[in-house]
C-alpha cells in the first residue's frame, strides 16, 4: 500500500523484568526466554527499517536495563551506524550512577522515561507486586535527573490510585523532573483480564487530570498525553507526534519474539498481530505493506469499512482507540467486528 512510511518502531530488547506489574502489556517475566530476539536480529530488523523511512526508535521490554550489555550494543548501533535517535522506557529500579555518567548507556538516548504506578510506596509496590520498587524507581529517576539527562516520568492511574499522584508530582519537581506524561490503562496483556476492576472510574480520571493540570501550573511541569490518553483527559498537552492515532500508519511495535503489532498498546492484544518476523524470514516490508490486518486497520482509519459505519460504539475505533475497543468488546460485537473476525 503506497503512501505509508514506517517512521517509528518500538522494539522489545528482552522479555525479562525484575518486576511483575499487574497491568503489564508485554506480560514480562523474571526468567530468561529462549525465544528472545538476539541483538544481531534486532539490529538487522532496524537496518531493514531504515531503508523504509525509519526516523525514530524506542528500545523497551520487559525491562531494558535487565540486560545492559544487550541494550548498549543495540543502542550504540542505532546511534553510530543508523544515525537514528533513541528513547527508552525503564521502570527505574535498576538505574545506577554509572549508567548516567558520560559514556554510560542512558546517555545514548534523547529521552528516558521512568514509570510510576502510584503516588506512594504501598500503592506502587502493590501494582508492581515487588517490595521497595517505588523507592528504587524514585532513586533511579533522581539519578537520571541529577545527571541532566532528558527525563520524562510516566503516570499510569488505576482504580483507587489516582489521588496519590498529586503529592508525587511535587516530590518529582524537587529532584528536577520537568516533564510528566499521563498514560491511560489499556485492556491489553495482563491488564485485559482485570480491566473491569483496575481501570479508574470517570470521576477518578477527571480528578486525576485536574490535579495534574493544577500541579503543572503551580510547579512549572509540562503535563502531556498521547492521543489514546487524551480521549479521557483532553485538557493535557498533546504529545508531539501523537495528535491523532497513528497505529499502523507510521509505526509498529515489535515484541521480544518478533511479533509485529500496529502500536505498543496493541502488543498485549493478540487479535491485532500483524505477523511474525521470524516466521517470514525477517521481511518487515512484507508485513508493513501486505499484512491483511494492517490493511484493515488502515481502511478503518480512512473510514472505508462498512461494518465500522454500522457499529454503535462511541467513540468509534476510527476516532478512538482500537486497542481499547478490541479489549472490551462484547461477544456480540466480536462476531461482527471486521478486525476480530479476520484474526
Amino acid at each position: 500500500m503506497p503512501g505509508y512510511v514506517l517512521e517509528h518502531i518500538d522494539i522489545e530488547v528482552n522479555h525479562r523484568c525484575n518486576l511483575a506489574c499487574r497491568h503489564c502489556s508485554a506480560q514480562a517475566v523474571r526468567r530468561k526466554s529462549v525465544n528472545e530476539l538476539t541483538a544481531d536480529e534486532i539490529k538487522g530488523i532496524l537496518s531493514r527499517a531504515k531503508s523504509m523511512g525509519l526516523r525514530k526508535i524506542g528500545l523497551t521490554g520487559g525491562e531494558p536495563l535487565f540486560d545492559v550489555a544487550k541494550l548498549e550494543s543495540i543502542a550504540k548501533f542505532c546511534v553510530d551506524d543508523l544515525r537514528i535517535p533513541l528513547h527508552t522506557h525503564t521502570n527505574g529500579t535498576l538505574v545506577t550512577e554509572e549508567m548516567c555518567r558520560s559514556g554510560g548507556v542512558l546517555t545514548l538516548f534523547e529521552s528516558v522515561s521512568v514509570t510510576f504506578l502510584g503516588g506512594d510506596a504501598p500503592t506502587h509496590d502493590y501494582m508492581t507486586r515487588t517490595k521497595m520498587s517505588f523507592e528504587r524507581a524514585f532513586r533511579g529517576a533522581a539519578m537520571i535527573a541529577e545527571a541532566g539527562l532528558p527525563l520524562t516520568c510516566y503516570f499510569i492511574p488505576t482504580h483507587g490510585t489516582c489521588k496519590g499522584f498529586k503529592e508525587l508530582t511535587e516530590k518529582l519537581r524537587d529532584i528536577g523532573v520537568k516533564r510528566i506524561r499521563a498514560m491511560a490503562l489499556a485492556p491489553s496483556g495482563r491488564a485485559r483480564l482485570i480491566f473491569g476492576e483496575t481501570a479508574p472510574l470517570d470521576d477518578e480520571v477527571r480528578q486525576f487530570e485536574e490535579d495534574l493540570l493544577a500541579a503543572g501550573s503551580r510547579l512549572g511541569i509540562h503535563m502531556e498525553a498521547g492521543n489514546c490518553t487524551r480521549l479521557s483527559m483532553s485538557q493535557l498537552a498533546v504529545l508531539a507526534g501523537h495528535e491523532k492515532c497513528m497505529s499502523g500508519l507510521n509505526r509498529v511495535h515489535i515484541d521480544s519474539k518478533g511479533n509485529v503489532f500496529p502500536c505498543t498498546a496493541a502488543s498485549g492484544v493478540k487479535e491485532l498481530t500483524l505477523g511474525n518476523l521470524r516466521k517470514n524470514g525477517f521481511r518487515l516490508e512484507e508485513i508493513w505493506f501486505k499484512s491483511e490486518m494492517i490493511k484493515l486497520i488502515r481502511m478503518m482509519h480512512e473510514g472505508l469499512l462498512s461494518k465500522c459505519a454500522e457499529c454503535d460504539r462511541e467513540p468509534k475505533c476510527q476516532f478512538g482507540c482500537t486497542v481499547n475497543a478490541c479489549g472490551t468488546m462484547s461477544e456480540a460485537e466480536r462476531q461482527v467486528c471486521p478486525l476480530i473476525k479476520h484474526s
